[in-house]
């Protein structure tokens, strides 16, 4: 049979068929390791010595695996990373830092929403840097990360040039100015968004002491700065108190056009506190 209606063949193949046939020969292999193939969602998870792999297609399961042998589970996200091409990838690990295999590999993940939020934070700055640049969400959970690891964090490129990332639960006061020096230094685009929710006081407070020479306009919740290019500025602002019931501070950052007006704003926070977190209650 000739390559070219082989690889017709092997793109309408499951993943579970392409499987079974890049075994079969050398030749074959090489021609399935060729064609990419797309899912909406894909769940790694790796818990004691279980590896499971889950990946769904117009809300349907087409591919479960589960098992305890490292070597067939490193393969296989091997093979994933070389022609997986991922609406919404989700990773729930611990530990995978500590596997030598997976940091050597180069293959890279592809995209375009991450989500980390079960991840050690050493899972998670590795798995960050597994990932190709073209991926627009990152989320993660912020329990773990210490100011070292925020620093760490945000040398990623993919952490510089992402259009949206969030950080839950994070336990210190620094992460707003520190993502908006970064921007700063990175020149970083318009529309550029950070979500944080911290369960510390101070961080509005610590935003405008280190932004103080920078300051364009200011109230209670919001605070607007310019940045080393006349073009861009950089808006923070706080979930009112008033429509969200939670425990905890949360703040949108963002880098918008110098030209925005104030009556431009988007003083509707619901949207984007229930984006960060549907679970949270809203009045």
């Amino acid at each position: 049979m000739p390559d070219d209606i082989k690889l017709e063949c092997i793109g309408k193949m499951e993943l579970c068929e392409r499987l079974s046939l890049r075994c079969s020969a050398k030749a074959e292999r090489s021609l399935v390791d060729s064609q990419k193939i797309e899912f909406h969602e894909g769940v790694f998870l790796r818990e004691y010595e279980d590896s499971s792999f889950l990946f769904s297609r117009n809300d349907k399961v087409v591919f479960w695996k589960r098992t305890k042998e490292i070597n067939e589970a490193f393969e296989l996200m091997k093979y994933i990373k070389k022609v997986g091409v991922f609406e919404h990838l989700k990773i729930f690990s611990r530990g995978v830092a500590d596997c030598e295999r997976f940091l050597a590999d180069d293959g890279l993940f592809t995209a375009k929403k991450m989500n980390l939020v079960h991840c050690d934070i050493d899972s998670t700055i590795a798995v960050l840097r597994k990932m190709k640049n073209d991926v627009e969400s990152i989320e993660m959970n912020g329990d773990e990360i210490t100011s070292g690891k925020l620093a760490e964090i945000l040398t990623i490129s993919h952490i510089q040039n992402v259009p949206y990332w969030h950080i839950d639960c994070y336990e210190e006061t620094d992460s707003l100015h520190k993502v908006a020096q970064m921007w700063i230094d990175k020149n970083s685009k318009i529309d550029s968004t950070f979500q944080i929710s911290v369960n510390a006081n101070g961080s509005f407070a610590e935003f405008l002491e280190h932004f103080k020479d920078r300051v364009v306009s200011q109230s209670d919740r919001k605070v607007r700065i310019h940045t080393n290019n006349p073009d861009r500025h950089i808006l923070l602002e706080r979930g009112l108190d008033e429509v969200v019931k939670i425990d905890y501070e949360i703040y949108r950052l963002m880098v918008i056009s110098a030209e925005m007006k104030e009556s431009e704003y988007d003083d509707n926070c619901k949207e984007w506190i229930y984006k960060m977190n549907p679970e949270i209650r809203l009045l």
